[in-house]
């Protein structure tokens, strides 16, 4: 249980759906916290959503407000929209939940189902210790300001890229999730369990993390088709003004030659190099060797690279760009990393 929950807020203008609440439920998992996320709006991930809820049973449950086949066109979604939210709001009120995650909530407020003041409501009354958080598109201004983290989530495309990755029977895209803000680690671990568990084999590097029990490492031994290594050795710590300490250069080395064997190993549909941004910008690792790979890979390879500060020259090889930006944050509030939910 959290000794105390906050509200998070992640925003965009965009159409893109954010993976990050649903890679902060697969860590919370891993800590034993329970999390319950409502989708109110589709995405073309959903089917992953049933799969990986079952796998992370009792810890994760996923509810869809929206038709998952074509057979449940006569639903009345609306009135199923409505209950959703309903079963959510009272979760986060009564404490059955540890987490609570109302995604895509902007369609429930677009359509008046619900409206600005049921979420300000919702935040006045939320038990103590549920983490309550927002995810959609043009929240409320009133919303954000209520809480106590807010990210926003922009996302810029490569027409060209997209255009030719679209002439590949099955495309591999690039993508690169970089920022100031929170949520990059963890859209790529929500989008790397809902492919895995939609039985695409997917494989997770961590470039900077040491080897700790983080929670996502403990939950993602639940899923079969998801494997994570951390070959980092922690924080980065200047030696001096320049240089970095030989044990990070060293560990960079090695994970980037465990990188290199995995991507040709033709096992996967899914990596994810996380930190890989870090890496480059400190000069652990070359950012023209990361730009050489993308142009090598596997064309059926989908790729996520994370980290704040990536390389000018790594963007531009990507299919989209995903920036984090960072609106509000609690660390400057005083409020320190919370197990299962930064870590």
């Amino acid at each position: 249980m959290l000794e105390k929950g906050l509200i998070q807020v992640y925003n965009t203008k965009s159409n893109q759906s954010n993976f990050a609440p649903i890679g902060l439920g697969l860590r919370a998992a891993g800590h034993d916290l329970r999390t319950l996320i409502t989708c109110f709006s589709p995405h073309e991930l959903m089917d992953g959503c049933v799969a990986g809820a079952i796998l992370l049973k009792p810890n994760l449950v996923i509810n869809h407000t929206v038709p998952l086949k074509d057979n449940l066109e006569s639903v009345n979604t609306r009135d199923l929209a409505l209950k959703g939210f309903k079963h959510a709001r009272n979760a986060a009120i009564g404490g059955a939940f540890d987490i609570v995650i109302l995604n895509g909530i902007h369609s429930l407020l677009r359509q008046g189902i619900v409206s600005s003041e049921d979420l300000l409501g919702l935040c006045q009354n939320k038990a103590t210790n549920v983490e309550l958080v927002f995810s959609g598109s043009n929240l409320p201004e009133e919303i954000m300001e209520k809480a106590h983290l807010v990210t926003e989530m922009v996302v810029r495309h490569h027409p060209a890229r997209v255009r030719m990755e679209q002439t590949f029977a099955h495309p591999g895209l690039i993508e690169v999730v970089t920022g100031e803000g929170k949520g990059k680690t963890t859209y790529c671990l929500g989008k790397a369990m809902l492919m895995s568990s939609m039985g695409i084999s997917s494989f997770i590097l961590q470039v900077i993390k040491s080897p700790k029990p983080y929670g996502e490492v403990m939950a993602i031994e639940r899923l079969p088709n998801l494997t994570i290594r951390t070959m980092g050795r922690g924080f980065l710590r200047k030696k001096g003004q320049t240089l970095f300490e030989e044990k990070h250069k060293e560990a960079a080395k090695k994970a980037w030659e465990v990188w290199l064997r995995e991507i040709y190993s033709m096992k996967y549909g899914l990596l994810v190099l996380d930190e890989i941004n870090v890496a480059t910008h400190y000069g652990l690792i070359r950012s023209e060797r990361v730009e050489e790979m993308l142009f090598l890979k596997p064309p059926h390879l989908h790729l996520l690279l994370s980290g704040r500060n990536a390389h000018p020259d790594v963007m531009k090889e990507a299919t989209t760009v995903i920036e984090m930006r960072e609106v509000k944050h609690p660390y400057y509030k005083g409020i320190k990393a919370r197990k299962g939910i930064e870590f």
